[in-house]
C-alpha cells in the first residue's frame, strides 16, 4: 500500500525530531527521574571607563581678543580632547557553556536551585535573588548657546562697515557697557534699582549671560560631555601585560590592536592548587552534582603611570571541577552553592 504524502511527511518529521532530541541529551535517566540542567559559572570583567569629552571652538573674533579685551587666553582652533576621569572594574558571573550539565533526581524527588541565568545555586534550597538598586540617571540638557536676536544692538556705523575688525570693536564696546551697568547696579548708581532681591538676582544673571556669550566671541567656547563606556573582558588563561584596550586623547577609547592609542594592560595570575587537582570536568557521565573549587586569582589593570584595579578574587574558570556523590544529592539534603564562584558552601543533612 502506498502511503499518502501527508502521512509520510508527518511520520518523517516525528522520527527526525526524536533523533534530534536523542542526540542533544547524552544523559540517560531511569523511569520516574526528572532531568534538570544547570551551568557552573565563569567570571567576566566589566571595565567601566568614565570619559570627559571637551569640545573647543574658536570665537569669530579670536584674532582681536588681545586688542580689545587684553587677553591671550583664547581658543584658536577647533578640536576635541578626551580625558579619563575614572576606571572601575566589576566582576560578574555568566554561565560557562563548557561546564553545563544535566542531572536526574530519583523517586524521592528533589529540585535544583538555579539563577535566572541558569547558574547552579544549590539543591533543595530556594534561590533568593539579590536586590539591585539601579542608579537614577539624570540627563542635563545643555542650554541653547545661540545668540539672542537683541544681543547685538550695534549702530549703523558698525553694521554697515563690512569689516570684521569693526564688528569686533562694536562687540567689545557692548561688553564694556554690560560691565558698567553691572557695576552701577551693585553700587546703586542708577536711577531705578530692581524692586526686590529676586529681581536684582535675575537682572544680574541676565547681564552675566550676555557678557559670557559676547566674550566667547573673542575667547572661544569650551563644552564638556561626560560618558561611560564598558569593555567586557573574559579571562581564559594566565596573562601578563595583556593589552585590554587603548586610549587616545584625540579619539577616545580604541581597540587593543590600534597602535595610535596608549595601552592599558591587564595581568591575570591564578594560583595553583596542590590538593584535589583531579579535574572531573570531562566525566559528564558521573551521576553526581558538579561544583567548582575556584582559583584565587590576582587581577590587575594598569597603564604606564597608574594602577586602577588590583585585587585577589576567586575565579571559577581557573579552578577545579569536583562532584558531590549521587547518594548525597538524592538524600533530600540541602546543598548550598555560591552561584558567583560555583564553590560548595554547605551541606545540611
Amino acid at each position: 500500500m502506498i502511503m499518502k504524502p501527508f502521512r509520510f511527511l508527518l511520520l518523517m518529521a516525528c522520527w527526525s525530531g526524536a533523533l534530534l532530541v536523542s542526540g542533544q541529551n547524552k544523559a540517560s535517566f531511569a523511569d520516574g527521574q526528572s532531568a534538570q540542567v544547570y551551568s557552573l559559572p565563569k567570571t567576566v570583567l566589566d571595565i567601566e571607563i568614565t570619559m570627559e569629552k571637551t569640545n573647543c571652538k574658536p570665537g569669530d573674533f579670536y584674532k582681536y581678543s588681545e586688542r580689545y579685551l587684553a587677553t591671550t587666553n583664547v581658543v584658536t582652533e577647533e578640536k576635541t580632547v578626551f580625558t579619563i576621569k575614572d576606571i572601575k572594574v566589576k566582576l560578574r558571573a555568566v554561565p560557562d557553556n563548557s561546564r553545563t550539565y544535566t542531572i536526574g533526581f530519583g523517586g524521592k524527588g528533589g529540585f535544583l536551585s538555579v539563577t535566572p541565568e541558569g547558574l547552579l545555586a544549590g539543591v533543595n534550597v530556594p534561590f533568593a535573588p539579590k536586590t539591585v538598586v539601579k542608579p537614577i540617571l539624570k540627563t542635563v540638557k545643555e542650554e541653547d548657546a545661540s545668540m539672542p536676536n537683541d544681543l547685538l544692538p550695534l549702530g549703523e556705523e558698525y553694521m554697515m562697515a563690512g569689516s570684521t575688525a569693526k564688528l569686533a570693536e562694536g562687540v567689545a564696546k557692548q561688553i564694556y557697557k554690560i560691565r558698567e551697568s553691572r557695576l552701577n547696579i551693585l553700587t546703586a548708581d542708577v536711577d531705578h534699582l530692581p524692586a526686590d532681591g529676586r529681581s536684582l538676582d535675575i537682572t544680574l544673571k541676565q547681564l552675566d549671560k550676555k557678557e559670557a556669550y559676547l566674550t566667547s566671541l573673542f575667547t572661544g567656547k569650551t563644552t564638556t560631555e561626560t560618558s561611560t563606556r564598558t569593555i567586557t573582558f573574559i579571562p581564559d588563561k594566565e596573562a601578563s601585560k595583556l593589552v585590554a584596550f587603548r586610549f587616545s586623547t584625540l579619539r577616545g577609547i580604541l581597540p587593543a590592536d590600534d597602535l595610535s592609542g596608549n595601552p592599558f594592560y591587564i595581568n591575570i595570575k591564578p594560583s595553583i592548587y596542590s590538593a584535589g587537582s583531579e579535574d572531573v570536568k570531562a566525566k559528564k557521565e558521573n551521576p553526581g552534582l558538579f561544583y567548582v573549587l575556584p582559583a584565587e586569582t590576582r587581577i590587575t589593570l594598569f597603564d604606564t603611570n597608574t594602577v586602577y584595579f588590583d585585587e585577589q578574587r576567586q575565579v571559577p574558570q581557573f579552578g577545579v571541577t569536583l562532584s558531590i556523590p549521587e547518594q548525597v544529592v538524592n538524600s533530600r539534603s540541602k546543598i548550598y552553592i555560591d552561584p558567583e564562584t560555583g564553590r560548595l558552601l554547605n551541606i545540611e543533612q
